[in-house]
């Protein structure tokens, strides 16, 4: 990925999860998640591409369908639980109980920029 499309998708990334911590400040598991992220975007932030794109990238027909199983059933998050970087489980509570229709549109547009950018990074590197 160049670095400017990494730069992108991880500062995307970062917004994302400040306007989660900031729209719901009570939740616990997202600031532990940012924590998380902050870590692991210091350490070594292609490891965060690399999650996108085996674990996200593969599922896009959900988020360009708005399909709400992506966020419920969390499809291939089973597998990295001992990484700590299951997004959408972090999410799934949330999804469920919290959000109004209009935060679900604005997780939902965040979701279409991460395939976007990930698009190009495949697209780079084919």
């Amino acid at each position: 990925m160049s670095n400017s499309i990494k730069t992108k998708l991880i500062q995307q990334i970062s917004n994302f999860i400040d306007e989660l911590d900031f729209t719901f400040p009570n939740h616990g598991d997202i600031s532990i998640f940012k924590e998380k992220f902050l870590f692991l975007k210091s350490a070594n932030s292609q490891l965060i591409v690399d999650y996108f794109i085996q674990f996200i990238y593969p599922l896009k027909e959900f988020i360009t369908n708005k399909d709400e199983r992506f966020f419920l059933d969390g499809g291939g998050q089973e597998k990295i639980d001992s990484k700590g970087l299951n997004m959408r489980d972090n999410l799934r509570n949330l999804w469920i109980n919290d959000m109004s229709v209009d935060n679900k549109t604005i997780v939902w547009k965040y979701f279409k920029i991460f395939i976007l950018l990930t698009d190009k990074y495949i697209l780079e590197h084919q």
